[in-house]
Formats: C-alpha cells, sequence, structure tokens
C-alpha cells in the first residue's frame, strides 16, 4: 500500500475538515482540542495540516499545526487511525510538521499529547522532551453566583488598557503583554475586568468553542491574592455559561502553578493531564 502526504494551510476547506472530523469520530475530546479543529476554516487562524492519504484517497492521519498567539510560536498534534499505526506513519507526520514549520519561519514549537507512554515514548524517540505539563478543569454551567456587593465584573473598553497592562506585569512578566495583544485582536475573544470598590484587581479572556466556554488568561493582583478573587471570576465564568445556554467551562492550568487547587474550590474537576514537549537542540 501506497501512502501520500499533503500540506494544507489554515483555513482548510470544507471537504478536507470534514474528512478530518470523520477520521477522529468517537475519539475523546481532548485529541479534537489538541488537533485545534476549532481553527480549521478560521479564516484568521495561522496554521497547517499534513494529511496522510491512501493510494485510494482515504485520509487515514494528520497532523494538525497552529500559531496560537500570533507570535511564529506553533503547536502541534497528530492522530492515526488505528489501522495504520506501526507503519511509521506518525513519524513521517511529525517530518512533515517540521518542514512546513521551516518554511513558515517559525520561532518555536510544541508538541501537546495527552500523558500517555506510547506517545511519550516516541516523542522521546524523535528528540523531544518533556517542557511543562498543564491540567485541564471542567465545571457544568452555574445557574447563580452572587458577587460581593463590591464587586463588579465588566467587559474591557480600551480605556482601561494602562491599567490592564500593569496588573498583567505585576501578575506574570513581560511576556503577557504579547497574550494580551492577540487576544485583544482576536474577534472571538473577549476581556472582562473585575474591579472591587473601582479598583482592579482580576482579569481574564473568554471564548466559546462548540458549545464550551474556554476562560483562559487569569490573572489576579499580587497585591489582592487570597481575597477569593479568582474563585469568585471563575464561578462568574459558570453563571455566564448558563446564560448562554453552554454546556461546560474549561480552563488549562500550568502544573508548576500553585494556585491550581482554586479551580477545585470553584467547582471545577481535573479532565487530564496535557504534557508539552519540545525538540532538545543537540
Amino acid at each position: 500500500m501506497e501512502l501520500s502526504l499533503s500540506i494544507a494551510s489554515f483555513p482548510i476547506d470544507a471537504e478536507t475538515a470534514g474528512e478530518m472530523e470523520q477520521l477522529i469520530d468517537g475519539e475523546p475530546e481532548q485529541c479534537r482540542m489538541l488537533l485545534q479543529n476549532e481553527l480549521w476554516q478560521k479564516p484568521f487562524a495561522k496554521g497547517f495540516a499534513v494529511l496522510a492519504y491512501t493510494d485510494s484517497g482515504d485520509l487515514v492521519a494528520y497532523a494538525a499545526a497552529a500559531d496560537l498567539v500570533g507570535l511564529h510560536h506553533y503547536e502541534w498534534s497528530a492522530f492515526v487511525s488505528p489501522d495504520y499505526r506501526r507503519l511509521g506513519l506518525a513519524t513521517a507526520l511529525a517530518d512533515g510538521v517540521q518542514h512546513s514549520l521551516e518554511q513558515r519561519g517559525a520561532e518555536s514549537e510544541l508538541a501537546a499529547f495527552t500523558e500517555h507512554i506510547a506517545s511519550d515514548s516516541w516523542l522521546e524517540s524523535l528528540g523531544y522532551g518533556r517542557s511543562f505539563q498543564e491540567l485541564q478543569f471542567e465545571a457544568q454551567p452555574l445557574s447563580t453566583c452572587q458577587l460581593a456587593e463590591t464587586i463588579v465584573i465588566e467587559a474591557y473598553q480600551e480605556k482601561d488598557l494602562d491599567e490592564l497592562v500593569n496588573l498583567l506585569r505585576a501578575a506574570f512578566d513581560e511576556s503577557a503583554i504579547q497574550v494580551l495583544e492577540h487576544n485583544l485582536e482576536d474577534p472571538e475573544r473577549r476581556i472582562y475586568l473585575m474591579r472591587q470598590k473601582g479598583k482592579l484587581v482580576a482579569t481574564a479572556t473568554l471564548s466559546s468553542e462548540d458549545r464550551d466556554l474556554w476562560l483562559t488568561s487569569l490573572a489576579v493582583s499580587p497585591d489582592s491574592r487570597r481575597s477569593g478573587h479568582g474563585q469568585a471570576f471563575l464561578k462568574w465564568a459558570r453563571q455566564l455559561a448558563h446564560q448562554k445556554n453552554l454546556s461546560r467551562v474549561l480552563v488549562e492550568v500550568d502544573t508548576d502553578n500553585m494556585a491550581w487547587p482554586v479551580y477545585e474550590k470553584a467547582g471545577f474537576t481535573r479532565v487530564s493531564t496535557i504534557s508539552y514537549w519540545q525538540r532538545i537542540v543537540q
């Protein structure tokens, strides 16, 4: 049997995207998210797919890579149909990803896979080392959420920019500003601010995918930590999901983030562990 590879840039045409969806039909939701399925057909998305076809034209494997924040940093993952594993297809896909990254002038990359001994061993054989891990949490929508009388959560406005930049720099580092710029440019992301008596104490970015509400870039001002603001923001997001008739709220938290128990206190449960792998420079 002969197999051939081709590369398609985002946005991917409807027919190819349909074939990609069909191949992973019935797979865990984490598989779809790691393969960036929500970005395949978005006109503003930056990314590509490496597609493996049989000589009869059947799609049997693919990898998908996306520049998530517009910084020439790509995250990619791959899926091979069970009937075509052990044929070296996964390695061929990885080679195709590398070739396309070089063509696009990528400055860095991460391979993202659900923690599993088989994928871990395969990535190590390709010269990757685990860079970090994230815990994925989910929570069901919440019908009611009562904020403290002194707390208000409102949508970001341009006049808030300087104040928001200062909070992000204090909570993280300068790299958070680049993420903020991407979030401001993405029409499907909404930034929200939490104020206590007018003072900005926390922020988060929300976006909807299918019937899921994703919460990212949650930051609490260092001088307002341990005040329950993070937990309150998370519960408010759950209520917003209820108002929008969405199915759940999803977040990803670095395993090194010692604040992750806050998510459990806000009613979130751990779903999976995602490992991010970086190519080791020889």
